[in-house]
This record gives structure tokens, C-alpha cells and sequence, in this order.
């Protein structure tokens, strides 16, 4: 079982396309990229938030003697945004977590219909979860829940993320499809798609 960005990365596949529809496919996994790196950088700053206002609410309870009540809440429901945000880039460098005992023994063309096959599982997983996210966001709004914390917090609002997070799953599925057409790896390695037949070396 593998995590790390180091770890076995399926072989760059033939071609499907070349030409101009390789380039616009190409075109395309760039504007992920960059949704990727937007939506990254909006978790690592939230993510940081979190840690000062944690910081922040143990030095007021301990120190000042004025707990923050609402801290964990907030904290709590960022999280959730965190980890939508940071989904797609996660997906787009091979980092989410996978058992690769038996897909690293695979041939190249094996190999590429089995990370083609993982690609397309997550886009269904993406659907599947901004449906579920709309259901739940129209249902929460028509009868108002709110949070029981301190905050009573609108609870649309922290699951509209997972309605988010569906759609950042499928662009980086769409994207990683693309960049297979294309003859590149579906890791995104270089941290920017390469021309066609270089698998996924650097532009």
C-alpha cells in the first residue's frame, strides 16, 4: 500500500489522440491545474486559520481565563472544507492513498486500463456525490437547519463543500483522462502537462 508521492506511478500510455484534439485536451488538464492550485491554496490558508484559532482559544482559555466557545465548531466545519479543497490536488499527484501490490507487477497497456478504470471511479464517486450534496443542501435550506453550537451556523453552508468537492473529483478525472489520451502519465508529476509522447516529463 502506497501514500507517498514517491511511490509506483503507472507507465505514461500510448497516444489515443494527437494533433490539435491532443492540444486541446492538454488545454483543458491546464485549466485543472490551475483550478487545483486555487482550490489548494484556499485549503492551506484555512488550514492555517484553523491552527491560529486554535492557538488562539487555547491561550484565551488557559491564559486569560475567557474560553472561546464557538473555536471547535468553526474548526470542525472548516475541516470539512479543507479536505473537499485539497481533494483535486491530491488526485492530480497520485497521493491519495492506494494498493499497488498487484497494479505495480502490471504491463504498461494493463497498467494504463487499470488507472484508467481508477480515473473513472472517481468521476462516478464525484457525480455521486454532488447529487447527494444538492439533495442535502436543498433539503437543509427548505427547512432551515441550523448547527446546535453556539454558532447556529446555517448547515447548508458546510455542505455545499461536499457538493464542491464532487466537482473538483471530476475535473481531476476528466483531467487525468485527458492527459492519458494525450500519451502522458495521469500523475500529474511535473506539475504541468507536457507535450504529447513525453510522459509527463517537464515541458
Amino acid at each position: 500500500m502506497s501514500h507517498e508521492p514517491t511511490g509506483h506511478r503507472p507507465p505514461p500510455p500510448s497516444p489515443v489522440v494527437a494533433g490539435g484534439l491532443a492540444r486541446l485536451l492538454l488545454g483543458f488538464d491546464r485549466v485543472v491545474r490551475l483550478i487545483s492550485l486555487l482550490a489548494a491554496g484556499i485549503a492551506a490558508v484555512m488550514l492555517l486559520t484553523a491552527f491560529v484559532l486554535i492557538c488562539w482559544s487555547i491561550v484565551q482559555r488557559y491564559f486569560a481565563g475567557r474560553p472561546v466557545v464557538w473555536t471547535d465548531e468553526l474548526v470542525g466545519y472548516g475541516l470539512v472544507a479543507i479536505v473537499m479543497l485539497g481533494a483535486l490536488d491530491a488526485l492530480r499527484r497520485g497521493e491519495h492513498i492506494s494498493v499497488d501490490v498487484l497494479t505495480q507487477r502490471l504491463g504498461p497497456r494493463a497498467g494504463a486500463v487499470v488507472a484508467a478504470a481508477g480515473l473513472v471511479a472517481v468521476g462516478i464517486v464525484g457525480v455521486i456525490l454532488i447529487i447527494e450534496a444538492w439533495e442535502m443542501v436543498s433539503f437543509t435550506r427548505m427547512i432551515g437547519i441550523v448547527s446546535t453550537g453556539y454558532l447556529a451556523m446555517p448547515m447548508e453552508y458546510p455542505q455545499a463543500f461536499v457538493g464542491i468537492g464532487g466537482i473538483l473529483l471530476v475535473l481531476g478525472a476528466l483531467g487525468g483522462l485527458a492527459r492519458m489520451a494525450a500519451g502522458l502519465s495521469p500523475i500529474d508529476e511535473a506539475g504541468a502537462s507536457a507535450a504529447p509522447g513525453e510522459g509527463g516529463s517537464r515541458p
